[in-house]
């Protein structure tokens, strides 16, 4: 099976060749455009017992897995007696501190990674400029991820005072009007907080 990743971004290739590989899938190869979209997938290959080779072809990479039984690797949260789940939290519309381009396609593709997570968190909190991320012109990109997300049981709750202070709060697209006591209370109730 050969998939075209070109012209996408990381993860997305990742995830593209993760999902059939999961499935059992054998002789899958993936196109890819650069360098780091290989050296993701190969380090895929490894953490999943298919390691993968790449070479040159039309000018990208041809990234190809070794068949075999696909190692799963994802975490079994019932296997484990203590509070395994956990929260996401963003206060700034961009990971890092690139407030341009960057740091937006940063947070988008972590928004897009976590739907596609086999350990999905309980809860998505958007609080201060993280609200832009769900609200107002957010991409639509997030909103489908986020969808998936609520579909599967996370919750995402955004702070309604920020949406206000930002002008916005008529323009959320996804995920419920919450507050100070609601966020605060869903990262005390997870056994971790991830802020990005």
């Amino acid at each position: 099976m050969r998939i075209d990743a070109r012209g996408t971004q990381c993860p997305i290739p990742v995830l593209m060749a993760k999902k059939e590989l999961d499935a059992g899938e054998q002789d899958v190869e993936i196109l890819v455009d650069g360098q780091t979209q290989v050296d993701n997938l190969v380090r895929l290959g490894d953490t999943i017992g298919r390691p993968a080779t790449s070479e040159a072809y039309e000018g990208k990479f041809l990234v190809k897995f070794a068949n075999g039984d696909t190692k799963k690797t994802e975490f079994d949260v019932d296997s484990c007696s203590t509070n395994s789940s956990y929260a996401v939290f963003f206060n700034k519309d961009a990971i890092g501190t690139n407030e341009g381009e960057l740091g937006g396609n940063l947070a988008k593709m972590a928004i897009l990674t976590l739907s596609e997570s086999a350990q999905l968190p309980a809860y998505m909190l958007f609080m201060n400029e993280g609200v832009k991320l769900v609200a107002g012109d957010c991409p639509q990109q997030n909103v489908d991820s986020l969808n998936a997300m609520i579909e599967k049981g996370t919750k995402v709750l955004v702070c309604g005072t920020c949406l206000n202070f930002y002008g916005i709060k008529d323009d959320l697209k996804v995920g419920t009007v919450s507050n100070m006591y609601d966020i605060l209370g869903a990262m005390q109730e997870v056994g971790k907080t991830i802020k990005l």
